[in-house]
């Protein structure tokens, strides 16, 4: 796997990503009624992360979501587009808008390392903006620069039939071609965690970090779980965040967290990990509490756990707005 600190590589992402496709006249109003981000904003070309959280605030799946010429996208963890699609569409009720899945028809595409952005202005014959958040939207794709901390990444959704030639342009222009794995890696040293089926309804928005990330919305009105989301956040409820976390040993996506000063409780909940260089990483929920107690992951004298730094502050070190 190459490293992505310092290789520019491309990867398809369908392995571990899924697609939805909402379009219509009322998507915009449809969505902003269901998400934890503002969508009126949003401009053609542009993302942000977002989350669609159950009433009592549990978040159901995160996804960045990217606005083109049609509509929007959602790009979620691949074991959760069909139950995220199912639910949406049950709540649509009369509204005009069309919920479908991407794929096969597009292609979801990753681009990090430095010079991405400008390998994929090259090839595309287009200026890709370096703002974070910004991107450009044409009929047959959009990319979107990612807002990842001292990380150049670019998220793509790419008709299917010129997604191979793009790779292939990609690979002549020195992107090395990489699996879902060097995504993943690169996602959870960059702190950006992703719900999946295992973690589904774990966890409030806040406790995965997406207020540090610019996910979460306190002025856009309800939306579901709006209540206690704005509560954590002006009542100072939140006793959880999301930490980058170590192991020598195999770490295992939804299992529990457990410190020496309470071997008989978890503490925290692994949500995203992967084999690394340095033996495992993850991404984890824990109580900040007993963020420097001994961590051991599955059981109380499970395999032992490492803090690592993020690269941006976390929510409870954070100060709030008034």
């Amino acid at each position: 796997m190459p490293s992505p600190s310092i290789t520019l590589f491309s990867t398809p992402l369908g392995t571990g990503q899924g697609l939805i496709r909402a379009t219509g006249a009322e998507a915009e109003k449809f969505l902003q009624g269901q998400f934890s981000n503002d969508l009126r904003a949003l401009q053609v070309g542009c993302g942000q992360w977002s989350s669609y959280n159950t009433p009592k605030g549990r978040i159901i799946a995160n996804f960045y979501i990217q606005r083109d010429r049609e509509g929007f996208w959602l790009s979620l963890a691949r074991d959760l587009a069909d139950p995220v699609l199912e639910r949406l569409r049950k709540f649509r009720l009369m509204t005009k808008v069309e919920l479908e899945r991407g794929e096969p028809q597009w292609e979801l595409l990753g681009v990090a390392g430095p010079g991405s952005g400008a390998l994929l202005s090259r090839i595309l014959d287009v200026a890709m903006v370096a703002e974070a958040n910004a991107g450009v939207a044409v009929e047959d794709w959009i990319a979107t620069r990612l807002p990842w901390a001292d990380c150049e990444a670019y998220l793509l959704i790419v008709r299917a039939q010129p997604a191979a030639a793009l790779r292939q342009s990609l690979a002549a222009g020195g992107a090395a071609p990489a699996d879902y794995g060097a995504w993943q890696e690169l996602a959870i040293r960059s702190g950006v965690a992703l719900i999946s089926l295992a973690t589904t309804e774990k966890v409030i928005p806040q406790e995965l970090n997406l207020e540090s990330l610019g996910g979460i919305s306190f002025t856009k009105g309800c939306y579901p779980g709006q209540e206690i989301v704005a509560r954590s956040h002006y009542l100072g409820r939140l006793k959880n965040q999301t930490y980058r976390v170590q192991a020598a040993a195999p770490l295992t996506v939804g299992e529990e967290i457990y410190t020496d000063a309470l071997p008989d409780q978890g503490i925290g909940l692994v949500i995203n990990a992967i084999a690394s260089g340095s033996g495992w990483e993850a991404l984890a929920v824990l109580r900040a509490a007993n963020s420097a107690d001994i961590l051991h992951a599955g059981k109380a004298d499970g395999t032992p756990l490492t803090i690592l730094d993020l690269p941006y502050p976390l929510p409870l070190d954070t100060p709030k707005e008034p």
